[in-house]
């Protein structure tokens, strides 16, 4: 026994030895291909989720000559009233728009470009670790930040942000913000001020708050790492900084008009009270503990509210979160090191922002670890390089269990691929898990209904109204179903509702080919008015209205609307439309 812990001692240290003597090439080609291996089969997923209406069915994305376009408003498709909602990122929609004009509408290369952009974060960040690790001077520096890297490449939380496509705002704005450290350290250590730093730092940033709002870490980071490296710099991280984030607000408030204290009536996170969502941080710091430590669950659409002290999601985790709290304060003193101190703000800086202080849209989500995951790697890498400098079998027993962890991560993360394979796949794996979240039961019926299997998708949607009475996708979705079994009547009814509720832009669609078909043209007129005051650039109601003006006799207006329907989409089917309304057969 004793011969083996000798052997197998020797061995670890040994691959530590070699990762030292590595050069870059060779480590960068082991990420690619453990990464390849895991990711792989998520190149053949579909569109999935919110990749519907942010890709799909958003014909602003799909046109190149609309880029500008996207710095001046949010991101999420409105049927035709241009893009709106609660957060503005355009840096994702530009991405989604030049692979598109590339490639098409095709996943597979959404899903590629996102697996790249992941690739080039886990060497920027193995770069980074180590030239933070390499300042203060300690040793085995380049072995643990492989190892830290190749943790975040595996790591089962990343999932969600690497092959779910709307989530490519979180790989982006993790890109921008490592370019930005990375500079930043050339800016820090020169001995003259080189503006030219100092302006690509600026720009990287700016990058990151365009991507996702979570890019604001990046300006306490930076005042933190010119803190610890060079103080004589803070004065101009703050003045770059100051001017960025000026930028910023000037393109989101004045141009983009994109709201910052508003949040849609649905979320349940986003109605609680403060104190409510104070009751719920509890559970929600160790959702990501639990997430982060031990990823064996995973899940979407988790809309959670603790509501009460009597709670046991309160009352059972505050304790076990004081005492995380005082093992974390005891490892604190015992490995005191500037990289601690930083890591450790950058915990606290990323963390904060996503425990619904200000309400977000969701209570928890795999997603949004993408960049605090960063700041706990890097403080697992302080405490073991600490720890190296006073006893060589810190060595070992952190490549240990790095090649432990690296192997548990990478099966599950290869598993959960899967599930994101279709809506279809994903839902019916999570709403095991999230039951009572009213849109994981509705995008399961929606999957279902796809299937047509109508009596399935007919009682998840009905459960999703139950869960959430105020929204109205579910009642458009149920709509659809009793139009299928005939029942027109109420189907008409469920449209309407979806339209008083949330003016969804499919309900439009639907009542408006539905009333056409079944109602007197001139009837319908009136309300394809009013729905195109709303929608003005919707493709379904500009067609339906070519249709019907041209029914009546109308020619004039029948020419108008075909004509602007196939401004909106140059298709095949629109041209023809259009042709059959300018040439009519007599």
């Amino acid at each position: 026994m004793g011969d083996f812990k000798k052997e197998s001692n020797m061995i670890l240290k040994k691959i530590a030895y070699k990762i030292e003597k590595s050069n870059l090439a060779y480590l960068f080609t082991a990420f690619f291909i453990i990464g390849f291996l895991i990711y792989f089969a998520s190149f053949f997923n579909g569109f999935v989720w919110d990749d519907e209406e942010q890709i799909l069915k958003n014909a602003i994305i799909q046109n190149i000559t609309n880029l500008p376009y996207l710095f001046t408003s949010s991101t999420f498709n409105t049927g035709g009233a241009g893009l709106s909602g609660f957060y503005y990122k355009p840096l994702m929609p530009v991405s989604f728009s030049f692979i598109n004009f590339i490639f098409g509408l095709n996943p597979f290369f959404y899903h590629f470009f996102d697996l790249i952009i992941h690739f080039a974060n886990v060497c920027l960040l193995f770069l980074f670790f180590k030239k933070i690790f390499d300042h203060f001077k300690y040793k085995f520096s380049k072995t643990i930040s492989f190892f830290l890297s190749l943790i975040f490449l595996v790591h089962p939380a990343n999932v969600e942000s690497v092959v779910y496509i709307s989530s490519t705002q979180e790989l982006l704005y993790v890109f921008f913000l490592l370019l930005t450290l990375l500079i930043s350290f050339k800016f820090l250590i020169d001995k003259k001020l080189n503006w030219k730093y100092l302006a690509f730092l600026s720009f990287f940033s700016l990058c990151s708050l365009l991507s996702k709002e979570s890019g604001i870490i990046v300006i306490p980071i930076l005042i933190t790492i010119a803190f610890l490296i060079n103080r004589s710099r803070i004065k101009a991280i703050i003045f770059s900084s100051f001017f960025v984030l000026l930028f910023y607000l000037l393109l989101r408030f004045p141009i983009a008009k994109t709201p910052l204290f508003q949040h849609s009536s649905i979320i349940p996170i986003a109605n609680a009270l403060l104190l409510e969502r104070l009751l719920t941080v509890p559970f929600e710091l160790f959702s990501y503990l639990r997430l982060i430590f031990f990823p064996l669950n995973l899940f979407v659409a988790q809309h959670f509210v603790v509501q009460s002290l009597f709670d046991v999601r309160f009352y059972l985790t505050l304790p076990f979160l004081l005492i995380f709290c005082v093992i974390f304060l005891f490892i604190s003193r015992k490995f005191k090191s500037k990289s601690f101190l930083f890591f450790s703000l950058w915990l606290a800086f990323s963390f904060f922002l996503l425990l619904n202080i200000y309400p977000l849209d969701m209570t928890v989500a795999e997603r949004w670890l993408y960049g605090p995951l960063i700041g706990v790697l890097g403080l697992t890498g302080a405490i073991f390089l600490k720890g190296i400098e006073k006893n060589i079998r810190y060595l070992q027993f952190f490549v240990l269990f790095s090649l432990l962890a690296t192997v548990f991560f990478s099966i599950r993360s290869f598993n959960r691929t899967f599930n994101w394979n279709s809506n279809l796949s994903l839902f019916s794996h999570d709403i095991n898990f999230v039951p009572n979240s009213f849109d994981a039961q509705n995008n399961l019926g929606v999957a279902l209904f796809n299937q047509g299997n109508m009596q399935k998708a007919e009682e998840h949607f009905k459960n999703s109204i139950k869960l959430s009475p105020n929204w109205w996708t579910p009642y458009n979705n149920l709509g659809a179903i009793y139009q299928r079994l005939g029942k027109l009547k109420e189907a008409k009814d469920l449209y309407q509702k979806s339209i008083d509720k949330g003016n969804y832009y499919l309900a439009y669609e639907n009542l408006a080919q539905l009333k056409a078909a079944t109602e007197d043209p001139k009837q319908v007129i009136p309300f394809l008015e009013s729905s195109l005051r709303t929608l003005p650039n919707n493709e379904v109601l500009n067609k339906t209205a070519a249709y019907i003006y041209f029914k009546t006799g109308n020619v004039q207006q029948a020419k108008l609307y075909a004509t602007r329907t196939y401004q909106i989409r140059q298709t095949q089917e629109n041209y023809l439309l259009l042709q059959s309304i300018l040439n009519p057969k007599k």
